[in-house]
């Protein structure tokens, strides 16, 4: 493939401003950064070798964002130093990163004008023609040609809030190309990708690397890093404490440097005794709505069901049904026992119906609001008297929730989008955990966490479900959902097409379920189960 349009400019060629191309694309030297008391990166100092993709892991709280926020411009260093091919950085903003050193950013937010076509953000800026009045003819030719170059099959006129977030990730990085990038950093490119549409991320940063592109690469994705990256830097606590050649390393012990202890393989959940067949907590029936048609199955006590099934599949869509966020069209949904007709949130909460949504930011947080509120929003009734809040309760109830879940923070009175994602995560755990569900629904997770907090979010959940908890999880993630649950119920084109004992299940079996590769009456795997009263 090749990695470059014939009008774009070329990501490996000399630098025009007297840098030395034989030097390293990123020296970091030295490199510290503060907010008040608190550091964040401390003498931090690495190389990020020319035309190679380096690797960036660290726990979330790492640093990795403040570095990357210092390389692409965003905020300037406290102290140190940063040079691009052997130029010393003087001035820390995104046009200087971008216009005199070539660096570029896709951040895990894109920055795309949704309204506008594919032309018109990629060229932003840098339009052909006159200043005031530019061609379209020629925005739409270079555009076009540029895709080309990348290999990208995108209409230049269509407007990018018509495209899939893989492929306006897409965009972000032919608008960087458009502008010169020789040293592209990608931000957690693939958190919110199917496996498919991160194949054609690596296709174009393998064309991008074979042009000269350098490129820095944050994921927390082992299986991602090893087959992409020719160096791996890592980053604990703001310092920097490990490099190897990717050859030189295993994915195991990149882990133990990011969280400084041996965490081992995920391993699968042990079958244990869930609650009796005839008393299920949740009991699901013809459930139809947005994206599903009658689905039915019984979640018992104890038992961590996963959903699996591609994006289109109309699984989220089946959670929000359940929880009362989305108005179903029919079916029946029983709760601990008795029938819940009229659902929405409000009710679900009075239920002991807890849901912890998929997406995170938008949907999870409340972003004004600190850590100790974020934590015991769902308990201000509890803690309010005559519509005045007993403070001290709530905040003692709050602050307890949070160390339960081993939330990382200086006080409970910091902002909540202070917190890294890992913790942000475990405090909305928290929220819904303090009205003591007999239920918990939770979409995609562990999206965005590191190993680490993983590692914790899986502990806690099934020591929830120890304890009798029934839990509903659904994620894209496949190994997940093969380390974390009992059974695991696969959705296709919105219907149920089999649910299958996890111990029986592979990776494979499940993608083939949920592809249609064959039929549901084939069984996936060794040994399916199919309860009685689920659809086959």
């Amino acid at each position: 493939m090749s990695a470059r349009g014939n009008t774009g400019p070329d990501p490996a060629a000399a630098p025009s401003n007297g840098a030395d191309s034989s030097a390293p694309a990123i020296g970091v030297r030295g490199l510290s950064r503060s907010f008040g008391p608190v550091r964040a990166l401390s003498d931090v100092s690495f190389d990020v070798t020319s035309g190679e993709i380096t690797a960036l892991l660290g726990e979330n709280g790492a640093g990795k964002s403040t570095l990357l926020k210092i390389l692409a411009g965003l905020q300037p260093p406290s102290r140190g130093t940063v040079t691009v091919f052997g130029e010393e950085v003087t001035s820390f903003s995104p046009t200087a990163m971008l216009d005199r050193h070539g660096v570029a950013i896709v951040p895990q937010e894109l920055s795309l004008l949704p309204d506008r076509s594919v032309a018109d953000n990629v060229l932003s800026g840098i339009e052909p023609g006159h200043r005031w009045f530019p061609s379209r003819r020629r925005m739409v030719e270079r555009t076009r040609d540029l895709l080309a170059g990348l290999d990208l099959r995108v209409d230049p006129n269509a407007p990018v809030r018509s495209l899939d977030l893989a492929t306006q990730q897409l965009v972000v990085v032919a608008r960087s190309v458009a502008r010169g990038c020789r040293v592209l950093i990608l931000d957690e490119p693939t958190a919110m990708l199917t496996p498919a549409e991160a194949e054609r991320l690596f296709s174009l940063m393998d064309g991008l690397k074979a042009a000269g592109t350098t490129m820095l690469y944050v994921s927390h994705r082992m299986p991602e890093v090893f087959r992409l990256a020719d160096r791996i830097e890592v980053l604990r606590d703001g310092t920097h404490v490990a490099s190897w050649r990717r050859e030189d390393t295993t994915p195991d012990q990149a882990v133990a440097a990011m969280v400084g202890r041996e965490l081992g393989g995920f391993s699968r959940r042990a079958a244990r005794p869930v609650g009796p067949a005839d008393r299920p907590a949740l009991r699901v029936r013809e459930l139809s709505g947005r994206r599903h048609t009658d689905i039915s199955f019984d979640l018992r006590p104890g038992e961590i069901l996963g959903v699996a099934g591609l994006p289109d599949s109309g699984r989220v869509e089946l959670l929000h049904n359940i929880f009362g966020g989305d108005r179903g069209t029919g079916g029946t949904v029983e709760l601990l026992g008795e029938p819940y007709l009229r659902r929405d949130p409000v009710a679900s909460v009075g239920r002991r119906l807890a849901f912890v949504p998929g997406e995170r930011r938008a949907q999870g947080l409340l972003t004004t609001m600190s850590v100790g509120e974020n934590v015991g929003a769902l308990t201000t009734r509890t803690f309010s008297r005559l519509g005045l809040l007993r403070r001290g309760a709530f905040d003692r109830q709050a602050a307890a929730q949070a160390a339960r879940l081993r939330v990382k923070t200086a006080t409970m009175g910091q902002p909540i989008t202070s917190l890294s994602g890992g913790n942000q995560q475990k405090a909305v755990l928290g929220r819904w955990l303090a009205i003591d569900p007999g239920v918990l629904i939770l979409d995609e997770p562990t999206r965005g966490v590191d190993v680490g907090a993983k590692a914790e979010i899986y502990e806690q959940l099934s020591a929830l479900a120890d304890k009798g908890l029934a839990i509903l999880c659904s994620s894209s993630d496949l190994p997940e959902l093969l380390t974390l649950t009992d059974r695991i119920a696969v959705l296709g084109e919105g219907r149920l097409v089999g649910v299958v004992e996890t111990a029986d299940a592979t990776e494979e079996s499940l993608m083939t379920l949920a592809t249609g590769a064959v039929s549901p009456t084939v069984r996936p795997g060794p040994r399916p189960h199919h309860p009685k009263g689920t659809p086959r």
